[in-house]
């Protein structure tokens, strides 16, 4: 496919500017377009698009066959001067020639941007510049469309190349009327078809608009916002738009602004526009305030300090307010909790066996096997508060430990150096409720064997040995590598314990023969990373919604019933962040959501009135529980004496504070 830009005769000796050039355009040019419209009987479709073909077709009989060529010329970079302009054609087939040739211009700019092929693309139904019409006949709306001229087909065998003469085809009047820079022509022929090679033909020459006298390249603002011939809000308050860039490096592009809600008029200084910002450096002006059911119309002037004496007028760009936006109100935040237990903690007491001196002060347990003896750790988790909550199901369970330094070894963990057991609340085993201020091999319960006996009942066996069990080492075995359990027996193993009291005793042993340790790490230990750590949710069989906590999402939207049709707001909810969810429906003033983890929501809500929308979000926070909801709400004040911090002054808060009756923190303690 050939491309036709533009060709410049004479030069100004300075990078990006064209002056006193003849300047050609073809339709391959920027936005340039070129199809053909049909309204046939029996063949041709009204509705069928045309744009992809590689000529245009041009022919009425006013009876039966009617083609209608479309053309547009982006003229957007050009300062122009159209004296004289004209056209050139190269035809690609005629049934016969020496037809006269009809051309029109399409008046109203707002229509200018029509979609040559693809979805939206021009059909006779939809062509801009034509009436509705019976098969095979052409109604032009001449509100929309001035006749322009006409030229004459050559009687020799096609290719030819036609070009239209200025006297009868006058382009230039129409030319300079428009303030958009882009140029469309309606081709109406006559009686037995003439084809025209379009800017898809592979060989054969694109329509070509010729400026002969005059015209500067230049460059101009341009992506206005908002968009030209688009309905905005009253209250649009800015515009925008983008600076071309200056014509030599290190210069600067300065401009004025002109707004107003008169029509413009080509016959005054900047269309009669006042002015609304002198100088600026930027892409963007405040707006004053504006009225609802009115068109505005502004333009951007460009000063290039590369040419200081040189000003590029913009074109005319077009918005109205003949609609507001819809006023919506997505709620207030809320604050919810889950109906179930979403636990992450560390041991309540946790400490080693090697000799008769206790060690749950330390920030480790030492970790060590060998031939004949053994240290072992002993872990315990508090989770009595779950008892509490009566049966239920336990899901997303993990168990991780961390390797520290301290211990009496340091040889790397490895999944042959790590055994996990569950202490079962048997008769003569260690009591649940032991002490890690306390507990040494002389006074554990009967679990303590050497080797382990897993064959008395005494200990549940959740090494990577049993099935269903993972046992994940994440590191090179040293210092900061983790251990993580998990698996349905460590799960099974954790709910007999809920069913019981709660308590949960884990024993750590390394199967290691060969004396080899580790040191892993305590609620003591000074990094809390390094801590034990227990996760798990715990759904009560009693919990609504599977312990979800269910939201409902309820919303405001009024409008002033424009444009109508349609008339009406159509509603969105979409989720901005958080875990994901499920919205259903979401095209509704009011849902319900289902909120099936811990933190932070924001959902959307947007209304749409068909050519305006406005939003708005709400947050939702899900917590632990009711007090951590109560916590995480803006305007929380804790109570003083809740020492605790779980919401609640009771005895636990008076424990806390009695275990630091009469301490003393002053330099004259006694």
């Amino acid at each position: 496919m050939r491309k036709t830009m533009w060709f410049m005769m004479v030069l100004v000796g300075v990078l990006g500017l064209v002056a006193q050039a003849e300047i050609i355009r073809s339709t391959d040019y920027g936005v340039g377009a070129d199809t053909y419209v049909a309204n046939d009987i029996g063949s041709l479709s009204p509705d069928a698009n045309f744009g992809t073909e590689n000529r245009m077709r041009l022919r009425n009989n006013s009876n039966n066959r009617l083609r209608v060529a479309y053309l547009r010329f982006d003229l957007q970079d050009v300062l122009t001067d159209p004296t004289g302009a004209y056209l050139m054609f190269e035809t690609t087939w005629m049934k016969s020639g020496g037809k006269i040739v009809d051309v029109y211009g399409l008046t109203d700019e707002s229509l200018d941007t029509w979609i040559e092929s693809g979805a939206g693309g021009i059909t006779f139904n939809t062509a801009p510049g034509l009436d509705p019409a019976d098969p095979g006949q052409l109604v032009l709306d001449e509100s929309r469309t001035t006749f322009l001229g006409t030229f004459q087909t050559s009687s020799e065998a096609a290719p030819v190349i036609l070009t239209t003469n200025p006297l009868d085809l006058d382009l230039a009047g129409f030319i300079a009327s428009k303030t958009n820079g882009l140029i469309t022509l309606l081709m109406v022929g006559q009686d037995d078809e003439t084809e025209i090679a379009t800017k898809e033909h592979d060989t054969y020459m694109a329509p070509t608009l010729v400026l002969p006298d005059s015209n500067d390249i230049v460059a101009r603002a341009y992506d206005p916002v908002p968009a030209p011939y688009t309905t905005v809000s009253p209250s649009l308050d800015v515009l925008t738009w983008t600076n071309p860039d200056p014509n030599n490096p290190g210069e600067t592009i300065t401009c004025d602004v002109y707004f107003g809600a008169t029509e413009p008029n080509a016959l005054l200084p900047n269309y009669g526009l006042d002015l609304l910002a002198a100088g600026v450096t930027g892409n963007s002006v405040a707006l004053p305030p504006l009225e609802q059911f009115k068109t505005y119309y502004w333009m951007v002037n460009i000063h290039d300090s590369s040419f200081p004496d040189r000003t590029v007028p913009g074109f005319v760009w077009v918005f109205d307010t003949f609609n507001a936006a819809p006023v919506v109100n997505a709620g207030d935040d809320q604050y919810v909790w889950l109906n179930k237990a979403v636990v992450s903690t560390t041991s309540d007491a946790d400490t080693y066996l090697r000799d008769d001196t206790p060690r749950g002060d330390l920030g480790f347990m030492d970790i060590r096997g060998a031939s004949s003896w053994a240290f072992r750790g002993y872990l315990r988790f508090d989770l009595s508060s779950l008892s509490a909550m009566g049966p239920g199901e336990i899901e997303n369970v993990s168990l991780t430990l961390t390797k520290v330094g301290g211990a009496s070894r340091n040889d790397a963990v490895t999944n042959d150096r790590f055994a996990l057991y569950g202490l079962n609340d048997v008769e003569g085993n260690t009591p649940q409720n032991w002490s890690e201020a306390g507990l040494i091999p002389d006074n554990a319960g009967a679990e303590w064997t050497f080797p382990l006996d897993l064959e008395s009942g005494r200990l549940t066996n959740l090494d990577d040995t049993v099935e269903g069990i993972t046992e994940i080492i994440d590191g090179d075995g040293g210092v900061g590598t983790t251990i993580t359990v998990s698996g349905e027996a460590l799960v099974n193993f954790l709910k007999s314990r809920i069913d019981d009291n709660g308590l949960v005793t884990f024993v750590i042993a390394n199967p290691a023969t060969n004396d080899r340790g580790y040191g892993l790490g305590t609620k003591e230990n000074d990094d809390p990373d390094s801590r034990p750590l227990l996760t798990l949710t715990y759904t009560p069989d009693s919990a609504p919604n599977d312990g979800n906590a269910v939201v409902t999402l309820s919303a405001e939207a009024t409008d002033d019933g424009l444009p109508d049709p349609p008339g009406a707001m159509t509603y969105k909810w979409t989720q901005v962040s958080g875990p994901d969810v499920e919205i259903d429906p979401d095209d509704v003033l009011e849902t319900q959501v289902e909120l099936s983890e811990v933190g932070y929501y924001v959902f959307q809500f947007e209304a749409d009135d068909g050519q305006l929308s406005a939003a708005d979000t709400v947050q939702i926070y899900v917590g632990y529980d009711a007090c951590d909801a109560a916590q995480n709400m803006p305007d929380y004040t804790p109570i003083a004496s809740d020492l605790n911090s779980d919401c609640y002054v009771d005895l636990l808060d008076f424990a806390i504070l009695a275990s630091e009756w009469l301490d003393c923190s002053s330099l004259d303690c006694p």
